[in-house]
């Protein structure tokens, strides 16, 4: 009697284990083209998320050689938007590696658009709706392959391995201000009118919030100026949807003094005042 209650808790423990480890939904096919899509060993596609928003690429060779490919998600991975294009080379593109960084995203990969194989670098402001231009981050004699990339506050960090030393070896540089602090949408509730709000705190030293409304979607532009007019930092430069947003502002760099900030959108301009205290 004792080894058939041993054998009914074993088989119902097994069950609740099974049960934790077996939430996985159906597969979901991503890519549907004519070559081939690669997914491999050696990190040739790479996944991140932040919130609802999944981002993902990859190399595939639809276009007759390596091209890097990405696609989104802003529903959890439950849909999925259409692939687009990353690279446009004469050479294979491949082995891409993606970061995510609030509305920052970033991608490296290798490419041998420039007869050997070197490490190139692109970014996405806007949550990965449009991308600028490739930057090339390395100039060896040999190949570089196999990027990857983090980011830490406002810096970018990408790694490597090329043989530019006869033998393979480990590469690191930095960018650090490629990561801007990013805005962060606080509230989805679309809001009545355009709000730019007092930042916080204040004084500050060195880092401060700003917090602005806008009710429908559109160019966004604020910029910290100082006293005498001068350009001092760009925080926001970019279309976003409807919604209440906070951005970081860092003042590091800059002196002690009074600052003003400014909004400007198609339809309306506010300015704030605020003052660093070192």
């Amino acid at each position: 009697m004792k080894a058939s209650i041993n054998t009914i808790f074993i088989i119902l423990l097994f069950g609740i284990i099974n049960l934790c480890f077996s939430q996985w939904q159906a597969d979901l096919r991503l890519t549907n083209n004519p070559a081939a899509s690669y997914t491999n060993y050696n990190n040739a596609w790479c996944i991140a998320a932040n919130g609802d928003i999944v981002h993902v690429v990859w190399h595939d060779n639809r276009d007759g050689n390596l091209e890097i490919y990405y696609k989104r998600s802003v529903d959890g991975g439950s849909s999925w938007g259409a692939d687009t294009r990353l690279t446009n080379a004469i050479n294979n593109s491949s082995h891409p590696s993606i970061l995510v960084s609030g509305q920052v995203v970033h991608v490296v990969w290798d490419d041998s658009r420039d007869g050997n194989i070197e490490i190139y670098y692109k970014h996405s402001t806007d949550g990965g709706v449009s991308w600028g231009t490739d930057a090339r981050l390395t100039n060896a004699i040999h190949n570089s392959w196999l990027p990857s990339v983090s980011a830490s506050d406002s810096v970018v960090h990408a790694v490597w391995y090329d043989q530019r030393d006869g033998n393979w070896e480990i590469y690191y540089k930095r960018d650090p201000t490629g990561n801007p602090l990013g805005i962060i949408n606080i509230n989805s509730e679309i809001p009545n009118e355009y709000k730019l709000f007092q930042n916080y705190p204040n004084p500050f030293n060195p880092v401060t919030k700003i917090d602005f409304s806008v009710p429908k979607s559109g160019y966004i532009n604020i910029t910290v100026f100082d006293i005498t007019g001068k350009e001092a930092a760009v925080l926001v430069n970019e279309n976003i949807t409807a919604g209440h947003y906070t951005v970081d502002f860092d003042g590091v760099h800059l002196a002690s003094g009074v600052y003003f900030y400014r909004i400007t959108t198609k339809d309306f301009t506010q300015t704030k005042k605020m003052l660093l205290m070192k």
